[in-house]
């Protein structure tokens, strides 16, 4: 049997059809229990209910399936999930699922893999393990995490399996479209993967065990990365629809997922992937900060509290501004302390409150300036394929969301990321 090696997974190929029977090859017993289906087509059934294979390949009706039909008085209530997988589960109802028949069960995808290429398979695993591992590592130490351990817990689970798929498929789509290549093929493969990934996490992760709890991790880490590298395929020429809000439903997604690890902080901090949750000190000091990033904060501030003042005659920031932009000024230190740290981008959308959500879903004009100088630090992180181009489109929608008299109020950020928009569009009061 021909076998070959790819990153530590042993692959066999199967023999060859022609390859000659051993001596001792004995011939399947006989046996009277198959469908009647079976035995009216006079052909081996595999004798497994609720539908054997031959019937479900037909896609014909199963005598079994009136044996296994369980009574109305005994059908089992659904068990209650806990608030740790709810979360995370609720949070990827924000993706759409498009492609996947709802109505097959998710026992026969488990069977019958969302991609019948097995080869496509084969070359999507050898790039996530030879190229696409490497850009999720931000110090060498995550390098065994990403390479070795996680595709290890997805031998096991078929939700992390798919989505690592997707995520290989995404990343060929893009370095083949930022070369002008047609990549058609890899986009429609991660869009399949990725819908199969989450139909079958809904199903079968119920709950948060000790036994799943590392593939979740690795899953919440990598449904991030798709949702900001696959917001763009519904568009053309890499242009969000709404940028806004197509940032927000990633930090309603990235919460949810946030809010079931700190669940399972203590299960995950002894597993193999317990090292991604070490990101050292927290370090808030604001002397840390380059003196024009400072500068540019404190007239943010001003800034707020004059929008505030020209619509009301409070005199000072409400609490739920306040603690935003003070937020806000921890999570530019923390950037600025952890330059090679991605993930450091993400800190403030999974701090501030839900108020201040709100308030952005409103297009409330003082968060969207807060936001503005929060694609600042998304704009300054380490350069990362699945998030390029999302400050500046981010930003410009900001621009063109403020009253024209207040968008001098986000002059630094457009200046940070390279907008230079005429003298005519602003109109200082």
């Amino acid at each position: 049997m021909a076998s070959f090696a790819l990153k530590g997974w042993n692959l066999q190929m199967p023999p060859s059809s022609v390859q000659q029977r051993p001596w001792h090859y004995r011939i399947p017993k006989k046996s009277r229990n198959g469908c009647q289906q079976c035995k009216r087509r006079k052909v081996k059934c595999d004798e497994q209910g609720p539908r054997c294979r031959n019937c479900r390949h037909r896609k014909t009706q199963c005598s079994f399936e009136s044996q296994c039909a369980p009574k109305s008085h005994s059908a089992p209530s659904p068990a209650p999930e806990t608030p740790a997988s709810t979360s995370i589960v609720q949070g990827l109802e924000q993706q759409p699922v498009r492609s996947l028949d709802d109505q097959v069960p998710v026992d026969l995808r488990l069977l019958y893999p969302s991609n019948p290429d097995p080869v496509e398979d084969l070359e999507l695993m050898y790039h996530y393990t030879t190229v696409t591992f490497l850009s999720f590592i931000d110090y060498d130490i995550y390098k065994p995490v990403w390479e070795v351990d996680i595709p290890r817990e997805a031998r096991s689970q078929q939700f992390l399996m798919q989505l690592i798929l997707a995520v290989s498929a995404l990343h060929i789509n893009h370095l083949w479209t930022s070369k002008n290549l047609p990549a058609l093929s890899y986009k429609e493969a991660a869009q399949r993967h990725y819908n199969a990934a989450v139909t079958i996490f809904r199903s079968t992760v119920p709950t948060m065990t000790k036994s799943n709890t590392s593939a979740v991790f690795a899953f919440s880490n990598l449904s991030i990365f798709f949702a900001f590298g696959s917001a763009q395929f519904s568009s053309r020429r890499k242009r969000l629809e709404n940028p806004i809000d197509e940032l927000l439903d990633i930090f309603i997604l990235l919460r949810k997922a946030m809010a079931t690890i700190r669940r399972s902080w203590h299960i995950l901090e002894k597993s193999p992937l317990g090292i991604l949750l070490q990101r050292g000190p927290q370090i808030t000091d604001r002397r840390y900060l380059p003196v024009e990033t400072s500068m540019a904060l404190e007239l943010m501030e001003q800034h707020c509290l004059h929008v505030l003042a020209l619509n009301s005659t409070e005199s000072t920031l409400n609490p739920v501004y306040q603690k935003a932009i003070d937020q806000l000024w921890d999570s530019f230190v923390m950037a600025q302390t952890k330059r090679k740290d991605w993930s450091m981008a993400l800190r403030f959308p999974m701090i501030f409150s839900d108020s201040f959500l709100s308030y952005l879903r409103c297009r409330d004009s003082v968060s969207l300036i807060i936001l503005a100088h929060f694609c600042v630090i998304l704009y300054n992180a380490p350069a990362r394929w699945w998030a390029e181009g999302w400050s500046v489109q981010v930003i410009n929608a900001i621009f063109e969301n403020l009253p024209q008299n207040w968008r001098y109020t986000i002059s630094w950020p457009m200046e940070v990321v390279g907008l230079t928009p005429t003298p005519s569009r602003f109109r200082i009061c």
